[in-house]
């Protein structure tokens, strides 16, 4: 059955770091209402939200203090009304970043969980006893350290799979499970067009009393069979989709990946427990790591490796959602294309690789400028909290203190949350204040501003992109054609046809800083949908791409 996210194409908002409307360097509702025409020119159909719920923002919003309402940082309960009434104006849905498998220590069911240990609301958490003088078992955190927290006076420990400021929910509860549902309904209530759903792979906990064997100089040890995917899981989430989506036309997207492509329909599937999942084929990589900095034609063959196995088994089951950047991740061009080769074409590469995939295409908030990382030359210049434990890790591990920052500068999620760089004006146009996090001082050579005014830029390629997505004479072919991969033995070269009956269309991307040339029969009646450079170089049944060449073939 035909969808209305099966053709859309997102966008994803960091809203601290998106528009300031007020002068206090903190990104708002109101920014982003102001930056609507905005996206409605670039093509955007449907907006996901970072959180913008009540929050101390230890963990930048998503340790959530109070489900109910808007953090007063980003505006108030009826600036977020505002935005959805404007934006059905310009055609764009909004989703929300739902946040259930922990709160943050400042809502109201832990404080009560933590005034009384014996109170109905301690079992909102996962409360164990100590191991004697140490915590229930060796958990490391997502974010290191122990996933156990000492509750004050007591022989108790609370679990937080990240934060020591994120207590973990406790799934196993069903009186929980329904304040969790009241919560998204209230939110569809509200209007949103769904949710995109947080760390939910980790709902479900197996407790193992057990100390695993250390993996680290920490004593500590990753125990995902417990609480990734963990076993049971799928009762829970199968009552989630029962009791709070089903029978309304939402898009639901998870954070989680689904190794088993046995399971795919199941939890992603026409009837499956969301409507999509993100596709991480690409995060695991980074042409900068030991692995690939001086054979980045390899990583490129990891990329295809992976996306064409998923792509081939998706066809006619389920939905990926694509996408080369988010708020975890630093800039793409860093992280897949090496440093001395960064420019408009790789940049535009970069894009169209993976946006005729079959699945949801997203563009992540200035990737469409090819905003880029910013290194620090100080551990101290960064703010988040997983930057911080990361470095310290490397440090116990045996690095330097300046090995440590190298590895941060390069693998760090804060190379995303730099503020958007509108203009050239002081702070790149973002706020009249002074900015939460510092701009990106090449601000003054990428900014929307510039790149508005020059039609070759790589603002407006994005434009014509997502328009050539799209476009209604190729839409269902995008959304419902075959995935083929081509020329799979060619070193660095990205490439696949899309077909549905008599229609294709193909794509093919030369990841080089080499001229390449392979076999190809071009018809002088196809059509050159996307080309990121002026010239198409063919001869005699031999198609020579330039260096980070991308074309698609109508």
């Amino acid at each position: 059955m035909k969808k209305w996210w099966h053709s859309a194409v997102g966008y994803q908002i960091y809203p601290k770091s998106f528009q300031d409307s007020n002068g206090d360097g903190i990104g708002d509702i109101k920014g982003i209402i102001s930056r609507l025409p905005y996206l409605k020119e670039l093509g955007i159909s449907v907006i996901w939200l970072s959180p913008i719920n009540q929050s101390p923002m230890k963990d930048h919003g998503y340790d959530i203090s109070d489900y109910y309402h808007i953090d007063p940082s980003f505006g108030s309960d009826e600036d977020f009304e505002n935005l959805i009434t404007e934006a059905k104006k310009y055609d764009i849905r909004i989703l929300l970043d739902l946040v259930i498998n922990h709160t943050s220590v400042k809502h109201e069911w832990f404080q009560k969980a933590l005034a009384d240990l014996d109170s109905p609301y301690a079992d909102y958490y996962m409360i164990r006893e100590g191991n004697g003088n140490l915590p229930p078992n060796n958990w490391r955190s997502m974010f290191g350290g122990s996933a156990w927290e000492r509750i004050e006076g007591t022989n108790k420990y609370y679990l937080h799979l990240f934060t020591v400021d994120q207590p973990d929910l406790n799934w196993e509860n069903p009186k929980l499970r329904k304040e969790l549902y009241h919560i998204i309904q209230f939110w569809l209530n509200k209007g949103v067009a769904g949710f995109r759903i947080d760390a939910i792979a980790h709902i479900k906990k197996v407790f193992d009393a057990a100390m695993k064997e250390a993996d680290g100089p920490d004593g500590l040890a990753e125990d995902f069979e417990h609480y990734r995917n963990a076993k049971g899981i799928e009762q829970f989430l199968a009552e989630m989709r029962d009791q709070a989506f089903a029978g309304q036309d939402i898009l639901t997207i998870a954070e989680m990946d689904v190794p088993n492509p046995n399971d795919w329909v199941e939890f992603f599937g026409d009837n499956g427990y969301f409507s999509s999942i993100f596709d991480f084929y690409h995060t695991i990589y980074n042409v900068q790591s030991e692995e690939f900095k001086d054979r980045p034609v390899e990583l490129v063959e990891k990329l295809k490796e992976r996306a064409f196995e998923k792509q081939t088994l998706a066809h006619n089951k389920v939905f990926f959602t694509n996408f080369i950047e988010n708020h975890d991740l630093p800039r793409s061009p860093e992280r897949l294309i090496p440093k001395e080769e960064i420019h408009f074409y790789s940049k535009s590469l970069l894009a169209v690789h993976y946006f005729f995939l079959r699945g949801i295409p997203v563009v992540y908030q200035g990737q469409e400028i090819g905003m880029q990382d910013y290194p620090k030359n100080s551990i101290s210049e960064y703010i988040d909290l997983a930057t911080h434990n990361k470095y310290q890790e490397y440090l116990l591990r045996g690095k330097s203190p300046e090995e440590a920052l190298s590895q941060i500068n390069i693998e760090n999620r804060e190379n995303s949350r730099t503020p958007f760089q509108w203009s050239t004006d002081q702070n790149a146009g973002f706020t009249e204040g002074e900015p939460w996090f510092e701009v990106n001082p090449n601000y003054v050579d990428i900014n929307y501003e510039k790149q508005e005014q020059d039609a070759d830029s790589l603002l407006n390629f994005y434009k014509r992109l997502i328009k050539v997505r799209r476009n209604i004479e190729y839409e269902d072919v995008f959304v419902y054609g075959r995935t083929l991969q081509l020329f799979k033995e060619v070193k660095g070269c990205f490439a696949y046809k899309r077909q549905l009956g008599d229609k294709e269309v193909t794509v093919i991307c030369n990841f080089t800083n080499q001229s390449l040339t392979i076999d190809y029969e071009y018809d002088a009646a196809t059509q050159i949908l996307m080309n990121n450079y002026k010239n198409i170089q063919y001869t005699q049944g031999l198609l020579s791409l330039n260096p980070y060449q991308a074309i698609v073939i109508g």
